[in-house]
């Protein structure tokens, strides 16, 4: 009996550091995201115009936090590895991280695609960019069959055409129609 409460506490051991392990990873990553993030808001705040009145000027208190945000979150990264290492998922961390990614890939994709409509809106406009958008997207959650594309269609049409439709008709608010359609 006391062999197997051994084996059963080795076990549960091992299943602890493992998650110690996953946990400090999806930390590192949260560490690396926003420290990356603070970084950059902290360049775009120096560009901020400067004033007669004020001395530093209208950006340096958001540089100075955001940087010092961008320090700590490399701080914490710094740690996050350290206690990697000690957990023993130091060997282990690229094929989790692999897992981690194989098992969001559609978060990501979504989260790119999200990203390139943002970026094509200006020149396609609203209608023609979202209904691609939507397709897509639908398309990539729901699968291609022939009736997801039928379905995928007619949401699209309605929310891209429709609310353009409707905003434009029923609140007199026109939005985008973009650089090809501005003639």
């Amino acid at each position: 009996m006391s062999q197997t409460t051994a084996k059963a506490a080795a076990a549960d051991a091992g299943a602890s550091a493992a998650l110690r392990a996953r946990t400090e990873v999806a930390r590192l990553i949260s560490y690396i995201v926003i420290g990356l993030g603070a970084a950059f808001l902290s360049l775009r705040a120096s560009t901020l115009p400067t004033s007669r009145w004020e001395p530093l000027g209208a950006g340096s208190f958001p540089e100075l936090v955001f940087g010092v945000l961008a320090v700590l979150c490399l701080i914490a990264a710094v740690r996050a590895v350290i206690d990697i290492r000690k957990a023993g998922g130091a060997n282990r961390l690229g094929a989790s991280l692999g897992a981690w990614l194989v098992a969001r890939r559609y978060s990501f994709a979504l989260f790119g695609l999200l990203v390139v409509y943002l970026l094509l809106l200006p020149l396609g406009g609203f209608s023609l960019t979202t209904f691609v958008f939507l397709l897509i997207a639908q398309l990539m959650i729901a699968g291609i069959s022939k009736k997801t594309l039928f379905q995928s269609l007619i949401a699209a049409v309605i929310f891209s055409v429709g609310l353009n439709m409707l905003f434009a008709e029923v609140f007199n608010v026109f939005l985008p129609r973009g650089v090809l359609f501005a003639g």
